[in-house]
């Protein structure tokens, strides 16, 4: 079904792909090096105004993609994989908020589970990490779909995942514009490449659109 891909011709709209934890967790990140927020500190952030500034557009629809977290049954996992899930747990129920937007769309594209890391080379000894699963080929199937849209003339994509790549090189043979959003610090150089435009979020742009809770 292409239905949910096909707008209207305008000019100044376009479709966001987000790769959703991945920008949450870099968000954070950069929030907290740059002092806005303190480490754990809740926030608000309006992001459906963000990217309409950062892509100069007053028409945007955002697509948010994420992983359900999904832990193997009868297995209990390592103390330090049961506490980074319990973190992501509490971040989530504390971040959902700022999706609550009609121009925004929750798409739940794939699993986070738990993996056995390669065992090390010196002791053989193995361990647990969690292992995101999913969203990548959902998000390249999706934006191969946006490219059959002949109405649609950019779309801008927030992750900095190389295996994205070669739905980017379809999406612009077929006259499709890419523009790319990241952070400085994050800023993938394969994927700029692959991309028509490279769009960086600073922090300046970010303390417009921050909301901290009043004391």
């Amino acid at each position: 079904m292409l239905s949910e891909f096909m707008t209207p011709c305008y000019d100044n709209f376009m479709i966001v792909f987000i790769d959703g934890e991945n920008f949450r967790q870099l968000l954070v990140g950069v929030l907290e090096k740059e002092k806005l927020v303190q480490k754990n500190e809740p926030f608000r952030i309006d992001l459906v105004g963000l990217f309409k500034e950062v892509l100069s557009c007053k028409n945007i629809k955002i697509k948010y993609y994420l992983s359900q977290i999904k832990l193997p049954k009868g297995h209990t996992p390592a103390p330090y994989i049961q506490k980074q899930v319990d973190s992501i747990r509490t971040y989530m129920r504390k971040w959902n908020i700022n999706l609550k937007n009609p121009d925004i769309k929750i798409i739940k594209a794939g699993n986070l589970k738990v993996k056995e890391a390669k065992p090390c080379s010196k002791c053989g000894a193995t361990n647990e990490r969690l292992m995101e699963k999913g969203v990548d080929v959902r998000l390249a199937i999706d934006i191969f779909k946006a490219s059959l849209n002949k109405n649609l003339k950019q779309i801008a994509v927030v992750s900095s995942d190389t295996d994205i790549c070669p739905a980017y090189h379809e999406a612009k043979k077929r006259g499709v514009k890419i523009n790319y959003i990241c952070f400085e610090p994050f800023r993938n150089k394969a994927v700029s490449a692959s991309a028509n435009t490279t769009i960086i979020i600073t922090s300046e742009i970010l303390k417009k659109y921050l909301t901290l809770p009043s004391i």
